[in-house]
């Protein structure tokens, strides 16, 4: 590397425990005499482990930058949605000297060659999944996979069509035909290309097998399982020699292992998958130095097993010992056995509490000193003695009515005649169990005898109306009544603050209006029914709540496929008319107006504003003069009508057509004055993302608009006080404007007109346009006003303040995408992608099943498909479009936009976050065990959570007088409560801070219920289960200590804990 790298500005935005591990860890990989070669971060949930490896790679490189002409930094984690982001987030160096390739094993050669080779100098970046890159054996792989295998041994093949035909696999014959073409295009990495034609030469009996195959598809045309799973057979050691090879090409000098709980198998398992990870581990530098492992996880083995758990579940004792064995490297089998007996004399010490206290903490002692050779783990217990701080309990009636009864009995009478009991929890758990019960054992056993159903069964189905939806109403859009407390409650909960009727979260802290402590809601359930019934049920009445159904000539399928969408850039060619020019102020960002007027300053320097128009008034004052000089520029037009008077109806007067004034004002005011004509003029503004989003007209637009503003004259004739109301308005409510405003604040080296930040607000501008093209927005907002829609639009925003929405939506995704440090065009660019992304999801699609007797047979039909906007589940990542699914909720609900309600399983335990926008958790069904409780709820309770910001805005309120106007307010009141901060360490204000606000737990119990006593038992037993850290038959242990803890011996039983903080 010709340029010295410094870890230091990689480590500037750690706190004082990040950075403790960071340097603790580093020493031990890179330093200490007997430095380890596997090092743990297991760090509990929401502690930032993510920074703590960034910040050991920044150490890794600067230690290795001069003994090693280039470094290889491989990060692995569970799937590719969330590879992609987080290596560029770990990405330390950025410009010149780093590459990012997030990519496939097999797909090595293709993409190092397109990007001209592994850098000789310099650092390189890998991220890779271990189901895409190291699992192989299984499935065909992608298209572009086969068709690179195709070109690397196209030489050795003997009838070459054949084998092409064969590896088209599943793919249709166009797309196979165009990827063959685009791969035989690309170069491919000489290296790996020849590595891998020999080792398939030194197999002729693959070979062989491959051509033999191949002529069976030759012969074939129809479609023969098994000869399908021999082609898939062939393709996965294809992909693993591939693999294998291209793996050699890597001189991994760190690797990440993220969230690896998720695939134990390749540190001690025996299969393909395995080795090929081992290659990757024990890869050697020039020097003859291996490779160094740094793993993360919060849960690194199954932290507590219970005798009641699921036997898939896991073991935490034999866990923790593999888990040891591969930290410990060669040595693992005998300090395996070490720390076995060591653990044993801790159990009996424990068990002989309280006269062997003394003993049980010397022996602790001994055990923390060897473990932390290759463990280290920061916890809150230990930072604060508030284990519970901040958290507090909800109690909500949940209660039973008699339609909950008559649905129930309905459900028993289908489910006792189909063979099909044991659905008592499930009644509890939703309503209309009929439609939502397909992958459940009645679901099934009904599609079992839909042809064959007894009288008792088709009398009972008769019979369960209540237990159906009923699409008639749906379509009606009539209320759905919910035969369930637990939903009930629920809705009233997800409801509060008149959420159903929002389109993005209160701010934190309002620039005007009373502060409203409104909060996303997260849920959990063990029933995979139950995601899918609230989304369905609470979108539903969400959508009623907005007035769909109120206006609208089509029923409830209907109503998005043929929704218009008023913000449209389109030109109409029978009368050559552009239909969205007055859409523009809400896309094109004004860089005059966000410099004359900003809520923020107001809100300084004024002190809380009152209301809308309060806020209103302050900024036409600080807008007359503007609006003055623009009124010399106003030229009347014929027939001309006053924009404040004017309706839907008059669209089509030509004079109305003729006006400019209300729709270039803006930019008018810019051209000149800024760099914003060169950039209007320039032709290219988002590009990639108007082609794929139909708007056909949107350059026509921009000429138009770049035509008018520069025009000597403005056409209509407003009055003074009109044109002033128009440009505050626009100045307060355009979504570009102020998406401008925010993006200087967390990007303050751009200036408000370059390119890069009209671009990004652009982009912003026209994610919101596809928001209020929503079916429901368009209900919501007309349901309100009688103006024309893209006047409502901008007032709806400036009404829901949306410029302090945007201040601290920005604030935290610069931080959580990993922007801090990057180039700023960059990362205003990767804001607006991600903001976006944010209010493009789409509403998932719930299947409705529907059961009905007809004549002496059962008829099943799935004509129904509810959607979910407000409320929202995460699919099962099983699959790569569940991950890719989950990545993309998570996006969005990781916003202040919708969805405002999600539900999940045990699948939103997995490392994902959800908490800048939510601190409302709710319980449908309690774990069994203590730790997924804490797992669950570490969800919220994170860095700069929901609960913190709504205490800060309460405290620290009024930003520091003597900021700058541009600074973002935010990190001004971070940094003033963290210099007042009463507690030690960095957890204050960051993860904890007093206020009215805390994270709540609701659970949701039926009366009479075992789950108030079950609650009781897991929070006390949070605080015990480290106790039997190590431990076999963990609960024997725990059930013993909570006698000793309630005998109130007079010792202090977090005293034996065992601590594995860093020293």
């Amino acid at each position: 590397m010709t340029d010295c790298f410094s870890a230091e500005a990689a480590l500037r935005p750690l706190k004082a425990f990040q950075r403790k591990t960071v340097d603790y860890v580093a020493r031990r990989l890179l330093v200490d005499h007997d430095a380890v070669r596997h090092f743990l971060v297991a760090d509990e949930v929401g502690l930032g482990k993510t920074m703590v490896a960034r910040g050991v790679i920044a150490r890794a490189i600067e230690a290795l930058q001069d003994t090693v002409p280039r470094i290889d930094i491989v990060y692995i984690c569970s799937n590719g949605a969330i590879a992609k982001q987080n290596v560029a987030r770990l990405n330390v160096m950025g410009g010149e000297h780093s590459r990012v390739l997030p990519t496939r094993l097999t797909m090595l050669a293709l993409e190092l060659a397109r990007a001209g080779g592994i850098k000789k100098k310099g650092v390189n970046f890998f991220s890779l999944t271990p189901g895409t890159s190291l699992d192989l054996k299984q499935g065909g792989g992608l298209k572009q996979e086969r068709a690179l295998i195709l070109k690397l041994i196209w030489r050795l093949l003997k009838d070459r069509s054949a084998v092409a035909k064969m590896l088209q696999g599943y793919a249709g014959a166009r797309g196979w035909c165009k990827t063959r073409e685009w791969v035989d295009q690309q170069p491919v990495e000489p290296q790996i290309s020849a590595r891998f034609q020999g080792a398939v030469a030194a197999r002729p009996d693959l070979l062989q097998e491959l051509e033999d195959c191949a002529q069976c598809y030759k012969s074939w045309r129809g479609n023969d399982i098994n000869l399908n799973r021999r082609r898939e057979t062939i393709v996965g050691e294809l992909r693993t020699i591939l693999a294998r090879e291209s793996a050699e090409a890597l001189e991994p000098d760190l690797i990440v292992l993220d969230e690896f709980q998720r695939f134990t198998e390749l540190l001690n398992g025996d299969g393909e998958a395995a080795d090929l990870a081992r290659k990757l581990f024990n890869a050697e530098d020039p020097n003859g130095n291996r490779s160094k492992v740094l793993l993360l996880s919060a849960t690194p083995y199954r932290m507590l097993s219970l005798r009641d758990d699921d036997a898939d579940a896991g073991d935490h004792y034999r866990e923790f010992l593999d888990v040891l064995n591969f930290l410990f490297g060669d040595n693992g089998p005998a300090v395996r056995a070490e720390l076995e007996n060591e653990l044993r004399r801790y159990r009996l010490a424990m068990q002989g509490l309280p006269g062997s206290f003394e003993d049980a903490r010397a022996i602790k002692t001994g055990i923390e000193k060897r473990l932390r050779q290759v463990i280290a783990r920061t916890e809150r217990v230990a930072e604060t003695a508030e284990r519970d701080a901040m958290m507090r309990d909800i109690e909500v009636p949940v209660t039973i009515e008699s339609a909950d009864l008559v649905e129930a009995r309905a459900i028993a009478r289908v489910a006792e005649a189909a063979d099909a009991p044991g659905i008592v929890e499930y009644w509890k758990s939703a309503p209309y169990l009929l439609s939502f019960m397909r992958d459940y054992k009645l679901g099934q056993r009904l599609d079992h005898l839909k042809d064959t159903p007894s009288r008792a069964l088709l009398d009972a189905i008769r019979d369960a109306k209540i237990a159906q939806i009923d699409i008639k109403a749906v379509e009606a859009y009539r209320p759905l009544p919910l035969n369930n407390g637990r939903m009930r409650a629920l809705q009233n909960i997800a409801f509060k603050d008149d959420m159903a009727r929002r389109l993005w979260m209160p701010p934190s802290m309002p620039y005007f209006g009373p502060r409203v402590t409104a909060s996303k809601v997260l849920i959990f359930s063990q029933w995979a029914m139950v995601p899918d019934a609230i989304a369905a049920l609470l979108s539903y009445a969400s959508e009623r709540e907005m007035g769909m159904g109120d206006r609208q000539k089509h029923g409830f399928s209907e109503a998005f496929e043929k929704s218009s969408q008023p913000l449209r850039f389109h030109r109409i060619k029978a009368n050559n008319r552009l239909t969205g020019l007055r859409a523009l102020p809400l896309v094109i960002p004004s860089p005059t107006l966000a410099a004359a007027v900003d809520p923020l300053e107001i809100y300084r320097s004024a002190g809380p504003v009152a209301g809308a128009a309060a806020m209103q008034a302050e900024a036409s004052h600080r807008l007359r003069a503007l609006s003055a000089g623009l009124g010399a520029r106003l030229h009347p037009v014929q027939r001309g009508v006053v924009a404040g008077n004017r309706s839907r109806k008059s669209r089509d007067d030509p004079a109305e057509r003729a006006m400019t004034w209300d729709w270039a004002c803006a930019a008018a005011l810019d051209v000149g004055h800024t760099s914003f004509d060169a950039w209007l003029a320039g032709g290219d503004i988002l590009t990639d993302v108007v082609r794929t989003d139909g708007q056909d007209g949107w350059y026509d637009h921009l000429k138009a608009l770049s035509d008018a503003a520069r025009s000597d004259a403005l056409y209509g004739h407003p009055d003074a006080e009109t044109l002033l109301r128009h440009l505050t308005d626009m100045a307060l409510g355009s979504p570009a404007t102020c998406a401008l405003r925010a993006l200087k604040r967390v990007v303050p080296p751009l200036e408000l007109d370059d390119p890069a930040m009209l671009n990004a607000a652009t982009r912003i501008g026209m994610a919101f346009r596809s928001l209020f093209n929503q079916p429901e927005s368009q209900a919501l907002l007309r349901s309100e006003s009688d103006d024309t829609y893209w006047h409502s639009v901008l007032r709806y925003c400036l009404e829901h303040d949306l410029q302090s929405v945007l201040d601290e939506y920005l604030h935290g995704l610069l931080e959580s995408e990993g922007l801090m440090d990057k180039d700023p065009s960059l990362a205003v660019t990767s804001l607006a992608e991600t903001i976006d992304h944010a209010l493009s999801l789409k509403p998932a699609q719930i299947d409705i099943k529907r059961y009905k007797v007809k004549r002496n047979s059962l008829k099943i039909s799935s004509k129904l498909k509810m959607r979910g906007r407000f409320a929202t589940r995460l699919l099962q990542k099983g699959q790569e479009e569940g991950a890719q699914r989950t990545d993309t909720v998570r996006t969005a609900f990781n916003s202040p936009f919708r969805p405002f309600v999600l539900a999940s399983t045990s699948v939103g335990q997995e490392g994902l976050d959800f908490h800048p926008y939510c601190h409302r958790l709710v319980h449908w069904n309690l774990p069994a065990n203590p730790v997924d409780l804490e797992q669950r709820e570490g969800r919220v309770h994170r860095y700069k959570n929901h609960a913190v910001r709504l205490n800060l805005a309460a405290g620290y309120g009024q930003p520091l007088k003597d900021c700058d106007l541009h600074a973002d307010p935010w990190r001004a009141m971070f940094e003033s409560a963290h210099g007042q901060a009463r507690r030690p360490g960095d957890l204050e204000p960051f993860w904890l801070l007093d206020g009215e606000t805390c994270i709540e737990r609701y659970v949701l119990s039926l009366p009479y219920s075992r789950e108030a006593a079950l609650l009781d038992w897991l929070k006390r037993s949070v605080a015990l289960y480290r106790l039997a850290f190590g431990q076999p038959r963990q609960d024997d242990l725990l059930s013993f200590l909570d006698t000793v803890e309630n005998a109130e011996c007079d010792i202090d039983l977090s005293a034996l804990q065992i601590s594995l903080r860093p020293c």
